[in-house]
């Protein structure tokens, strides 16, 4: 009798082992994964963007993709995934066995719909961060084959903090006449649909007309901005104006002007204020735009 009850008591033991186990286990599958997509200074780990992606095809998940780092804090399943824009997003699920930097790749779900920048916010526990994706048309990548208003008026540069090449279109362009000032005003319409990326230029005319040379953010009126839909930001802050005792400063160059098409073309670089109000380096800035 008493080897019965030890016989019993053995394999009620084993029985609860084997089930503390497989308990323990399916609670970590089950719980959800913490932690952050930025550093310990609040900045995003940087994203980066693989493949080409055009207007009416699907992009292939094995070489298209957003491949994005990921603070881990608490191991778990996760999904991350992107909104909607476009006609597409990215996303992917699975779990995180440990804590610490994942290296992470969202894939591409959808088809693009028109030809332009899209600046995807990204989603992981409670942070998120932006990465801009380039959509480009499939019938005619080129841009000697875009439509001739893109042609006429578009702008990009590229910020070297990010490693992100940005481009868009001019959509407002003119001369601003107050009193003796003069400013050559190349801007993005006001009102354009939620992540759109926007840039203004302004550019001070000494002699009132616009003509080939050198020009500076040292020499107020002339400034930049630009922002994206979220935090992407090149001097928001400060209205454009970069103050001097930043030691920031962006070169305009005025390449030509054609005074019977209205035509200006140019190049920028340099440094300016970001939205942390931290300098930040752009290069291979170039703008083109008909002045109404």
């Amino acid at each position: 009798m008493k080897a019965s009850l030890k016989s019993n008591g053995f394999f009620i033991f084993i029985i609860f082992i084997i089930l503390f186990g497989c308990r323990k286990e399916f609670s970590f599958e089950n719980q959800l994964a913490k932690g952050t997509l930025k550093d310990e200074n609040g900045a995003c780990l940087i994203p980066s963007v693989q493949g080409n992606f055009y207007t009416g095809r699907s992009a292939s998940q094995t070489t298209n993709f957003i491949e994005i780092k990921v603070n881990v804090t608490a191991k778990g399943r996760y999904t991350i995934d992107t909104d909607i824009q476009n006609g597409f997003q990215f996303t992917d699920s699975g779990t995180f066995n440990s804590v610490g930097i994942h290296s992470i790749k969202l894939k591409p779900n959808g088809t693009p719909v028109r030809t332009q920048l899209v600046n995807f916010s990204v989603r992981f526990d409670t942070s998120i961060c932006n990465i801009t994706v380039n959509v480009i048309d499939s019938t005619s990548p080129g841009q000697g084959n875009l439509p001739p208003a893109q042609q006429e008026n578009n702008w990009k540069f590229t910020d070297t903090k990010r490693g992100i090449t940005y481009q868009g279109i001019f959509e407002n362009n003119y001369i601003f006449k107050l009193g003796t000032l003069h400013v050559l005003v190349l801007s993005t319409r006001p009102g354009q649909l939620p992540g759109d990326s926007t840039l203004m230029i302004n550019i001070g005319l000494p002699a009132g007309t616009i003509s080939k040379g050198d020009y500076s953010t040292n020499d107020p009126p002339t400034g930049i901005v630009f922002k994206t839909f979220s935090d992407a930001c090149v001097n928001c802050a400060g209205g454009g104006l970069i103050p001097r005792s930043s030691g920031a400063v962006v070169r305009f160059i005025i390449t030509g002007y054609d005074q019977a098409t209205k035509r200006v073309k140019g190049s920028f670089s340099g440094s300016t204020i970001d939205w942390f109000n931290e300098i930040a380096i752009i290069k291979d800035g170039e703008f083109s735009a008909i002045i109404k």
